[in-house]
C-alpha cells in the first residue's frame, strides 16, 4: 500500500512503450547483444520460435528440393508463430489478421490453414513452445547443485535473461493471453498452475529439509506462492510494456531476495476461503449464467448504485446542473461496468450503456466520445473510489505502520465485494481493454505499491529488503485479486485479507509479527 507521506492522488507514469503501441526497442534472441549470424535461422529452427536478423523469413528452397516435407512444415509453422510474435507487440492480439501473418512469414494462405485452423490455434501452439521453452530454461538453471537461496536466483537469472533476449517471446506469455479469447486465458491458468505447484513443493521440501516438525503436505490454500508469481509476472510485465527488457536481468536477486524474505511455510490460522465457500461461489456463478470468457451473467448492484438508479424528473425542477450531470454521469458507468462483468468488452455497445443508464443517446455522447471512453470513465471511478476508501481506513491508523496497511487491505477487498461489478472491470477486464487502460491501472498499482515504502523504516535492522519488494508485493496481491474475482467472483473475497496482510508485511517485519497483525481483529472507520 502507498507512503503515509505520499499524496493520496496517483502519481502519473510515464507512457509506456508498451507491447501494442510499438515495437520495443529491442526485440528478438539477439537484443541487446548485436545480430545474429546469418547462420542463427538453422539455430533458432531448433532451439525456438523468436530467431532474428534478416532472414528470420526466409523461404526454403522452391521445386524439386528433396527436403523432408515434415521439415518444411515444421519451419513453415515456425515461421508463422514468430511472425504472430512480432504482430502481437507491435499491434495487440485482436488487431494481427490472416493476411498480415502470411505476408510477414511469406506463407500462402492455403499454406496456413494447412497446418493451423484459425489464429487460435496459431496462438496457443506459439503460447506451449514459448511457455515450455521458457520452464525448461528456469528448471535446468534451478536443478543444479547448492543452496535453495543459490538454486533461486540462478533460476531468476534464466528468466530474466530470456527475457532480455526475447522480450517480443515472453511478452507473449506475460501479457499475450489477455485479449486472446477464452481458450488462451485457460492456456495461461493451467502454466500458473504447474508453476505454482512445482514452487509449492520445492517449498516444501524446503521446509523438510530445515527440520520442520510433522512436514505437512502443501496447502493448496496458501496463497504465498500465487504472491510471489504474481510479483514476478508484474515487475517482467511493466518493464516489457515500457520496452525495459534489459533491465531485468540486474532486477533478478532483488526478485529472488524478495521471494525468498517468506518462510517455506505460512502460519496457521490466516483464515483461508473454505473449499466449501469456494465452491458455493463457482455453483453460484454457473447458475447466473457464466460465459466462456468467465464474465457472470446478473452481479448485483451495490447500495451506492441502487441510489444512482433510475431518471431524474423530466420537465421543470429545482435540481442544480452540476447534480444533474454527475447522477448522469455516475450511472453511465455502473452500466459501462455492470455490461463488460456480464458480457465482456465484445457485449458493450452504446444502445445498451444508453438503456442500461436511463439516458439518451445525445446524453452519453455529451459525456464520452466513444464507448471505449466510457471504459476508461468506469475504471478511473473504481481505481479512485478504492485507493481513497483503503486510504483512509490506512491513515487511520496513525503511526501504526503495520495496522495501516492492514486495515487499508480489509477496507480494499469490502469496497471490492460491494462493487461486483466494478470490480471486475477495474481488476479483471483492463487487461483485455486497451493500452491505455493497462497504463491506467499500472498507474493504481504504484500508488498502493507506495504505502508499502514505510516498511523500510518499520523493518529490523538485521532484515535485508530487496528494493524491488513494494512494486512485487502490489502486483503479485493484484494477481491474486484477479484470479479470485475471475474464477471464484467476489462473494468471499474479504475472506482473502488474513493471508494478503501477511504478504505484505512479511518482506518488512518477518513472517511471525506479520502472522500476529494478519490475525489481528479490529474495526476500521466504514466497515460493518
Amino acid at each position: 500500500m502507498p507512503a503515509r507521506s505520499a499524496s493520496t492522488q496517483p502519481a502519473k507514469q510515464g507512457s509506456p512503450a508498451g507491447s501494442r503501441n510499438g515495437k520495443p526497442a529491442q526485440s528478438g534472441r539477439g537484443a541487446g547483444r548485436g545480430q545474429p549470424p546469418s547462420g542463427e535461422r538453422e539455430q533458432g529452427a531448433r532451439g525456438g520460435v523468436a530467431a532474428t536478423g534478416p532472414g528470420r523469413y526466409r523461404r526454403l528452397p522452391t521445386g524439386a528440393h528433396g527436403l523432408d516435407p515434415e521439415e518444411v512444415r515444421r519451419d513453415q509453422r515456425e515461421r508463422l508463430q514468430t511472425a504472430l510474435i512480432e504482430l502481437i507487440a507491435q499491434r495487440g492480439y485482436p488487431a494481427v489478421r490472416i493476411l498480415d501473418l502470411t505476408k510477414l512469414a511469406r506463407v500462402s494462405r492455403p499454406t496456413f490453414y494447412s497446418l493451423y485452423a484459425d489464429k487460435e490455434e496459431l496462438f496457443l501452439a506459439a503460447y506451449d513452445e514459448i511457455a515450455k521453452r521458457t520452464a525448461s530454461t528456469i528448471m535446468a538453471a534451478y536443478q543444479t547443485q547448492g543452496s535453495p537461496g543459490e538454486r533461486l536466483r540462478r533460476a531468476m537469472r534464466a528468466f530474466a535473461e530470456l527475457a532480455a533476449a526475447e522480450p517480443e517471446a515472453v511478452s507473449l506469455m506475460v501479457l499475450g493471453a489477455f485479449g486472446a479469447g477464452p481458450k488462451a486465458l485457460e492456456r495461461r491458468n493451467l502454466t500458473l498452475q504447474a508453476l505454482e505447484q512445482s514452487i509449492a513443493a520445492n517449498r516444501t521440501a524446503v521446509a523438510r529439509g530445515a527440520g520442520a516438525k510433522r512436514a505437512r503436505r502443501t496447502d493448496a490454500s496458501d496463497l504465498t506462492v500465487k504472491v510471489i508469481l504474481g510479483g514476478i509476472r508484474e515487475v517482467t510485465a511493466a518493464r516489457l510494456r515500457r520496452g525495459q527488457a534489459a533491465a531485468l536481468p540486474a532486477l533478478a536477486d532483488e526478485l529472488a531476495g524478495w521471494a525468498e524474505s517468506y518462510p517455506a511455510k505460512a502460519p496457521a490460522g490466516l483464515g483461508a476461503p473454505a473449499e466449501k465457500a469456494r465452491s458455493a461461489a463457482a455453483a453460484a456463478d454457473g447458475a447466473d449464467g457464466a460465459d466462456g470468457e468467465g464474465h457472470r451473467a446478473g452481479l448485483p448492484p451495490s447500495e451506492r448504485a441502487r441510489l444512482a438508479e433510475g431518471r431524474l424528473p423530466s420537465g421543470r425542477h429545482d435540481l442544480p446542473r452540476q447534480f444533474i450531470v454527475k447522477n448522469q454521469r455516475e450511472r453511465i458507468v455502473d452500466a459501462t461496468a455492470a455490461i463488460v462483468a456480464e458480457k465482456g468488452l465484445a457485449g458493450l455497445t452504446i444502445p445498451e450503456i444508453a438503456r442500461r443508464a436511463n439516458v439518451s443517446h445525445q446524453t452519453f455522447y455529451e459525456m464520452y466520445p466513444t464507448k471505449e471512453d466510457a471504459f476508461l470513465g468506469a475504471q478511473k471511478v473504481g481505481l479512485h473510489q478504492a485507493f481513497t476508501i483503503a486510504v483512509q481506513a490506512y491513515e487511520a491508523q496513525g503511526e501504526d505502520w503495520p495496522m495501516g496497511v492492514a486495515a487499508g487491505l480489509r477496507a480494499l477487498l469490502d469496497y471490492l465485494a460491494s462493487e461486483p461489478a466494478h470490480a471486475h472491470l477495474t481488476v479483471v477486464d483492463t487487461f483485455a481493454a486497451s493500452p491505455l487502460a493497462i497504463e491506467i491501472r499500472d498507474t493504481g498499482v504504484h500508488a498502493f505499491a507506495a504505502y508499502l515504502q514505510p516498511g523500510y523504516h518499520h523493518a529490523p535492522p538485521e532484515r535485508s529488503i530487496p528494493g524491488i519488494a513494494p512494486e512485487a508485493i502490489a502486483g503479485g496481491i493484484w494477481q491474486v485479486l484477479y484470479n479470485h474475482i475471475e474464477h471464484e467472483g467476489v462473494e468471499d473475497i474479504a475472506a482473502l485479507a488474513p493471508q494478503l496482510i501477511y504478504v505484505a508485511l512479511t518482506p518488512f517485519i518477518g513472517g511471525k509479527e506479520a502472522g500476529r497483525v494478519a490475525r489481528k481483529r479490529f474495526v476500521y472507520e466504514g466497515s460493518a
